[in-house]
């Protein structure tokens, strides 16, 4: 148990601080291209979170229209019939006073979800356990631990919250996105700094502490 508590960042033979690094510029790199794409695509505010998946009044009473006739509808979120196509779409569009916003389909979201839910475990299992080897109060460990996981499973709920829920839930999808975002990035910050940049003295002075 001792031998294992010894076991800190900076203690690391060098194999291990290029490997842990290595995985963490990577994943840093995904992040930003992730968080590229949100902001290309989604965006960050209440507003453009809430018509990505939950649509505007003009896509939910099309869909309403549409689903009225128990048509298939396909993954993002257009319901398919004989008495309906993407024509029909726009010139309800161009009488409408806004566009009709396609918001997706539960079956979009539940492939998503699971899609994503993956990725997540990856990335916040690396974080962790950079984080079981770092030198920190045990509250902000845990924390730094826990608190991505959580965050992850909220962020998939919060989508489907949204979609079928109310708009309101886009604040929860926001949150649990920043709570996701600022975990990484004080892993980052603080796994680099102990791996490479922490005296090596001032690490053993605290591990005998």
């Amino acid at each position: 148990m001792n031998d294992f508590k010894s076991i800190r960042l900076a203690f690391l033979p060098k194999s291990a601080k290029l490997l842990l690094t290595a995985a963490l510029m990577t994943l840093g790199t995904g992040y930003l291209f992730a968080i590229s794409n949100i902001a290309l695509k989604i965006g960050f505010t209440q507003e453009e979170v809430s018509l990505r998946y939950y649509g505007n009044e003009a896509s939910r009473q099309a869909l309403e229209e549409l689903q009225s006739d128990n048509a298939p509808a396909d993954e993002t979120g257009v319901v398919e019939g004989e008495s309906f196509s993407f024509d029909d779409m726009e010139q309800d569009a161009a009488v409408s006073s806004e566009p009709i916003v396609p918001v997706p389909t539960f079956e979009a979201l539940v492939s998503e979800g699971h899609f994503h839910l993956f990725g997540y475990t990856t990335i916040f299992f690396v974080c962790g356990l950079v984080m079981v080897f770092a030198d920190l109060r045990a509250w902000l460990k845990n924390t730094l631990i826990i608190a991505p996981f959580v965050a992850s499973v909220l962020d998939i709920w919060s989508m489907l919250l949204t979609r079928f829920i109310g708009p309101g839930f886009a604040w929860l999808l926001i949150i649990s996105g920043m709570v996701m975002s600022l975990s990484f990035l004080f892993v980052f910050v603080i796994g680099i700094y102990q791996l490479w940049f922490l005296n090596d003295t001032k690490e053993k002075e605290i591990v005998n502490t």
